[in-house]
């Protein structure tokens, strides 16, 4: 799994190389009056990627907070039903003669 891993992040980084070589053409950025200098046509397009993939991660966090909580909820609740069961299992059969 690992080189997979490895793999998947050579042909990512390849990609943003070959696109960042492709695209160095100077634009301007205004956003609410302010206006910066030149700046290569792939900066604003990585940094809205990257924008994106932080906002992603964080409402993936906040998903996965969630289901840890349910998780350890879950594992709880199967430690008591387990313990009974046992409990279960030790009583005593008494006969009614």
């Amino acid at each position: 799994m690992n080189w997979i891993n490895v793999v998947v992040i050579i042909v990512i980084t390849s990609f943003a190389t070959y696109f960042a070589l492709s695209n160095t053409i100077p634009v301007h950025i205004a956003l609410a009056g302010v206006v910066s200098n030149d700046i290569p046509l792939y900066t604003p397009i990585f940094i809205a990627f990257l924008c994106g993939f932080m906002g992603g991660m964080l409402s993936l966090s906040f998903s996965r907070q969630k289901h840890k909580r349910e998780i350890s909820h879950l594992r709880g609740e199967n430690h008591r039903l387990h313990q009974e069961v046992e409990n279960l299992r030790n009583i005593p059969l008494q006969d009614d003669l």
